[in-house]
């Protein structure tokens, strides 16, 4: 989503609410696109819900989404979720610990042979004048593809793509634009998947968090190029 002004394309980002069962759970900074997405890693992410089963029915009006879920885990109070980097690591009980995720394999490698794959998907290849971040995952050959103002909503609509495309993300790499943070990991983790992939430098808790639950960060450190950062 974009306006225009002086003949230039400005992303739009808004503050999102989300309802869980009509009781306010969380304010996300979002692109207000698919946000039935948003809505749902977000939800996974947290543990709130274990999987699509749960969901009743999702009702996306402008910038409020309303989902309606069997037994939801308790959601507490309402999140803020501006520029959550570190501070939504703790749902990470829910993360799945990658020993059988992040195996012996060398992820540099990989994401130096599929970065430029990744970038044809992002902003500077697709709309040049969008100030917007693009997560993806690949597959078997495939990609999976979420843009977003916002690095961490751009995972959570990552993962809310995944869980409707279902399947297992075991083997998947996971790739963004923007600079992986606690909360993106976790997200990412909860799937299964064992690496993570960013074309910028890392942030200290997406290391401490994938050094937690066994996945695998790579990043690209400025004068380095990718560098495994853990395991």
């Amino acid at each position: 989503m974009w306006a225009e002004f002086r003949g230039l394309k400005i992303a739009v980002d808004a503050r999102v609410l989300v309802f869980l069962n009509d009781e306010p759970y969380a304010e996300v900074v979002a692109t207000p696109l698919e946000l039935e997405y948003l809505a749902l890693g977000l939800l996974y992410t947290r543990g709130i819900i274990d999987g699509l089963g749960q969901i009743k029915r999702l009702e996306v009006k402008g910038t409020e989404v309303r989902a309606y879920v069997d037994s939801p885990r308790s959601g507490g109070g309402i999140l803020r979720e501006y520029e959550d980097c570190a501070g939504s690591a703790e749902p990470a009980g829910l993360a799945r610990r990658a020993a059988d995720g992040a195996r012996d394999m060398n992820y540099v490698e990989i994401a130096v042979r599929l970065a430029p794959e990744f970038s044809k998907f992002t902003m500077p290849s697709t709309e040049p004048q969008l100030a917007m971040h693009t997560s993806a995952l690949y597959l078997s050959g495939r990609w999976l593809v979420a843009h977003d103002t916002s690095r961490h909503s751009s995972v959570l609509k990552l993962v809310g793509k995944a869980l409707e495309l279902g399947g297992s993300y075991d083997d998947a790499v996971a790739f963004t634009t923007g600079r992986l943070s606690a909360d993106m990991v976790v997200a990412l983790a909860r799937l299964g998947m064992p690496v993570a992939v960013s074309l910028r430098g890392p942030l200290y808790s997406a290391l401490t968090a994938a050094c937690r639950y066994g996945a695998a960060v790579v990043a690209n450190v400025r004068g380095r190029g990718f560098v495994q950062l853990c395991p």
